[in-house]
């Protein structure tokens, strides 16, 4: 589709169906860059006085909690006043995820689920309200390089490579009338590596997003080949969900030949920080609050999330299970978002299927975070590419059911590798603190 009709025309009429106000939204985010900084700490300390005016009014969770530290209203609660309430837990959630939901949403709730950077397999539900402001940011985020809402943009992400009818419909939908292509990040062989490359010479996005370790094998390959067209070039490659590393921005900005930049969040805590064309990577200020938990002598520890526009399932100094810092002082950007420090520790690993093919490590996640009698899990292939899956249940899980994951395990390998299952008491993290869900020794060995 033309650009600037689904500019115009296509992407609005798609969001006000969706019942979004994501252009709206957008709109004011960047008439916003242009106040001072003192406006924006305004700004968000009214939302999130807001915010917990709406938790004491319709969420049983957190009357209870909010009380009992002796809050009665909104104006109790300040941003400097925050830290003394007590974090959300993933067990929290977990425990009563309904008494975290607001009665007023009743019917209104999209349900997710997630495993997180924990490995722990977790539902959630999040409404339009937050999706939109979370799409807002993103579009925000964009146009500091340049990318425009409606430009031609191509992601590697977690979708199977064959599709049901009404994903079919979505695929046609976003592919022929907002300009949005969807490839597999799952299934990567060099034949299908080539077809990626052919797929970005015909549609010639103008950005690319995704996970960097797909990016990166895709651009590894482009540079193998040579195989990049002349005379065009994407504004912007946009990678998310996992570390992006360095060698891994070099080789992905000297194949595309356009800036690389990072954007940080989870689906449950929503949107939270990206990076602009200086380098720095800026909170998503009006979206969320960011805290650190235990700063170490480096000021990293972990990371405390409010969202200060989730309504649905409010989510008040939520620990996300990763580490970072808050960076301290402006950037030469000049724009007034706290810039955070570099992230120190989200990272995944491929695994290794028939014929040395390299599936990337949501595969087998997806496969595990839909059980419910999981509370937590681990993936480890050894360099003769067997499984040894660590199991947490929170009840026994039948023969059959285990067969059933041991099952699915293999398909997505497309090889029937052996698959060992071990319950052990808990499951330990790295030294950073970080928890890796997934390790590949078959990949070193390859």
């Amino acid at each position: 589709m033309i650009e600037a009709v689904t500019r115009r025309l296509l992407l609005p009429a798609h969001e006000r169906l969706r019942g979004r106000e994501t252009l709206s939204h957008y709109r004011a985010l960047r008439a916003g860059e242009a106040r001072p900084p003192e406006d924006l700490a305004a700004r968000r300390e009214a939302k999130l006085q807001a915010l917990v005016d709406h938790c004491l009014a319709h969420v049983p969770f957190y009357r209870e909690r909010l009380q009992a530290a002796g809050v009665t209203r909104g104006a109790d609660v300040t941003l400097a006043s925050l830290p003394q309430l007590p974090p959300l837990e993933r067990g929290d959630i977990q425990a009563d995820p309904g008494a975290l939901c607001a009665d007023n949403f009743a019917g209104r709730l999209i349900r997710y689920s997630t495993g997180g950077s924990t490995g722990e397999p977790l539902v959630f539900y999040t409404d339009r309200r937050k999706e939109a402001r979370h799409n807002a940011h993103k579009l925000r985020y964009r146009a500091w390089h340049g990318v425009r809402p409606g430009d031609r943009q191509l992601d590697f992400w977690g979708s199977p490579i064959e599709l049901d009818r009404q994903t079919r419909v979505r695929w046609w939908k976003d592919r022929w009338l907002l300009n949005q292509r969807l490839l597999s990040a799952f299934d990567l062989t060099t034949a299908r590596l080539d077809g990626y490359i052919r797929e970005l010479r015909a549609f010639r996005p103008r950005l690319i997003y995704g996970y960097p370790t797909v990016i990166y094998r895709v651009a590894s390959r482009m540079l193998e080949r040579g195989s990049w067209p002349r005379g065009w070039r994407p504004r912007l490659v946009a990678c998310t969900a996992e570390m992006l590393l360095d060698n891994q921005r070099q080789t992905i900005a000297r194949a595309f030949g356009c800036p690389v930049a990072n954007e940080y969040g989870s689906r449950d805590a929503g949107l939270i920080a990206a990076e602009c064309p200086a380098g720095s990577l800026h909170l998503a200020a009006e979206h969320v609050v960011a805290e650190v938990d235990a700063a170490d002598a480096e000021g990293i520890g972990d990371l405390l999330i409010t969202n200060l526009d989730a309504y649905g399932m409010p989510l008040l100094r939520y620990r996300v299970g990763d580490r970072a810092g808050l960076g301290g002082g402006g950037c030469e950007c000049g724009r007034p978002l706290p810039v955070m420090a570099p992230l120190a520790g989200r990272t995944n690993d491929f695994l290794v299927g028939r014929r040395g093919k390299l599936v990337h490590s949501l595969a087998p996640i997806y496969v595990l975070r839909e059980i419910p009698k999981l509370a937590q899990f681990r993936i480890h292939q050894r360099p003769d590419r067997s499984l040894e899956v660590q199991l947490i249940p929170r009840e026994e899980l039948t023969g059959s059911e285990l067969d059933d994951i041991r099952g699915r395990l293999q398909r997505v390998l497309d090889e029937a590798v052996a698959v060992e299952f071990r319950f052990p008491e808990a499951i330990a993290p790295e030294a950073s603190g970080k928890y890796r869900w997934v390790v590949s020794e078959a990949m070193e060995a390859s």
